[in-house]
């Protein structure tokens, strides 16, 4: 893997969506789940960085969904806009990361100008989307991703569901024997994109011996088992990426490990290259 590449720190720009939810929501970005939330009355800061392979337009898609205590398990308009003091704000901005800055970043957010416009349902429904054209003007890199990777619609969906399911399993196995060195080589194509898109300098987080440490304290001895009957192949990325995600308990979650305290949730994009037979992890 090549080194990173440098970028003034005037060209570092973060990409990301802020929302006051009103409503539990599910929201995507080109068709990528970036966060999906079932309570109400949440803040929320997601960065696009990750998932923007390269300057141009994106498609942001917001699903709001039915309040926890709608008696008829229906979107309201009201749920979404009930005034202007009581609805969802959802903002497009950008920003320059500075560790030193009080709030994380440098200058201020124009908030106003950022606001995209939310559009509430006419009626009671099971759920509103909407969708937002992002236009993408400053980012410095450009990431190669999945942009031309298989259409996975397009295989034996049979076949594609065995596939995927054999790669899970695999890496459920090396996660659960706690082989760190594999989990970094399966994931090194992802974290170098990665870390170009957030102007990291160098490599040597993801191998770090606190990593490794909490990688084998969480996960060595400690994964649950990946069986079919719970858990759903999905194909996100306009056909290009799939996962498994889960159907019951910790319902779209991905790789679980349980530990005496807690339960983490290891997701994972795999995508299969142009001229390859074979699936590799290429975002989380």
């Amino acid at each position: 893997m090549s080194s990173l590449p440098k970028y003034a720190k005037e060209k570092q720009i973060t990409y990301a969506v802020h929302v006051n939810a009103k409503t539990p929501y599910e929201i995507f970005i080109d068709d990528i789940p970036l966060e999906r939330f079932y309570e109400s009355g949440i803040n929320s800061t997601m960065e696009l960085n990750p998932y923007l392979l390269r300057n141009g337009k994106h498609i942001l898609k917001v699903r709001y969904l039915p309040l926890e205590t709608a008696k008829d398990r229906l979107l309201h308009p009201g749920d979404v806009y009930f005034n202007e003091d009581a609805k969802w704000n959802i903002f497009f901005v950008s920003y320059i990361k500075n560790e030193n800055e009080p709030l994380g970043y440098e200058g201020e957010i124009d908030y106003v100008n950022s606001e995209l416009q939310v559009v509430a349902p006419p009626e009671p429904v099971p759920f509103w989307e909407q969708t937002f054209e992002l236009d993408i003007k400053s980012l410095p890199y450009s990431l190669k991703g999945w942009s031309a990777s298989k259409d996975l619609k397009e295989m034996d969906q049979d076949v594609l569901a065995d596939e995927v399911f054999d790669f899970f399993q695999d890496l459920r196995a090396v996660m659960n024997n706690g082989n760190f060195d594999s989990f970094l080589e399966m994931n090194k194509k992802r974290d170098f994109e990665i870390a170009v898109s957030q102007y990291k300098e160098d490599l040597g987080w993801f191998g770090a011996k606190q990593q490794k440490e909490e990688f084998l304290a969480d996960c060595k001895g400690n994964m649950w088992l990946v069986n079919r009957d719970d858990y759903v192949v999905k194909i996100y990325g306009n056909g290009k990426l799939a996962t498994i995600e889960r159907i019951f308990k910790l319902k779209n979650q991905c790789l679980i490990a349980e530990t005496e305290e807690s339960y983490f949730n290891y997701s994972f994009l795999i995508h299969k290259p142009q001229g390859s037979e074979t699936f590799e992890i290429i975002r989380k």
